[in-house]
């Protein structure tokens, strides 16, 4: 799998929990930049692995991939071609942007498209807090039609909202698992709420924001596992990044405390 974080203009949209503003350009992205950076990638990844062609390539850019904004039109073409090496290509996009755009993109891809979707929470009151100008019929109605037009989904979830106490966060993130596998998709990651876009730094220094543990994000991808609507998939899987790793039982007992008090808070 080979994963290229992209430079480009930043999304329109502002939603509250996104931290993805950060190092995006200030002007729409330039014709021929993301193939540009694609190419690099691709060199880059072949010096280091050997590898001519892999099984994944995500091209994530800060946005989404089929706002003229973000991607030009005119690079299209450009950006499939560099892609065929690939079985399946990932991008993220909002479900209301640039829909016509990405069927016909999906049919000049050799591999399968995947749409990455910030589902985030399902919960009617955090919807407008969100930002996401998406309810969930809209999201159900357009993986309805990827699933017709055999394009795979990918869910990201959000766990530890501000808004939410503990326990009906935890309702929360389950309900909108089975939902988001209700409407087919084929991959959920969760992700824990965390600071770093500016907006959660700042409620979190009122002390209204409190990041979800480490223990507490494991307690609910084992509520998942072990939850039989997801025997038959969609994979599941917790996104580590920004949390502090789990120290060894050993260094626990040494310092006298339980295993996870010395876990820090994202």
């Amino acid at each position: 799998m080979l994963t290229l974080l992209l430079a480009s203009s930043e999304c329109s949209l502002h939603c509250s929990m996104c931290d993805l503003w950060r190092n995006t350009l200030d002007q729409p992205t330039p014709p021929t930049a993301l193939p540009n950076q694609i190419r690099f990638g691709l060199r880059e990844w072949r010096e280091q692995t050997g590898h001519e062609s892999g099984g994944t390539i995500k091209l994530y850019n800060s946005g989404n991939f089929f706002d003229p904004r973000t991607t030009p039109s005119t690079d299209d073409d450009t950006i499939a071609k560099l892609c065929e090496p690939f079985d399946r290509v990932v991008v993220e996009n909002h479900p209301l942007i640039g829909t016509r755009r990405l069927y016909e993109f999906a049919k000049r891809l050799r591999g399968k498209l995947e749409i990455a979707v910030g589902l985030e929470c399902i919960a009617p009151r955090m919807l407008d807090r969100l930002n996401k100008r998406l309810r969930p019929g809209q999201f159900f109605q357009f993986a309805q039609h990827l699933k017709d037009a055999s394009i795979d989904l990918r869910v990201f979830l959000i766990h530890g909202l501000p808004w939410l106490a503990p326990a009906e966060a935890y309702a929360w993130t389950i309900l909108s698992a089975r939902f988001a596998a209700a409407a087919g998709a084929r991959h959920i990651s969760v992700l824990p709420c965390r600071t770093g876009n500016g907006f959660m730094d700042r409620l979190a220094r009122e002390g209204r924001f409190h990041p979800p543990t480490r223990k507490e994000m494991q307690t609910v991808m084992n509520a998942l596992e072990n939850d039989s609507r997801f025997d038959h998939g969609p994979v599941l899987t917790l996104d580590t990044w920004g949390m502090a790793p789990e120290l060894p039982e050993s260094a626990n007992q040494d310092s006298g405390e339980s295993p996870t008090a010395g876990t820090q808070d994202v």
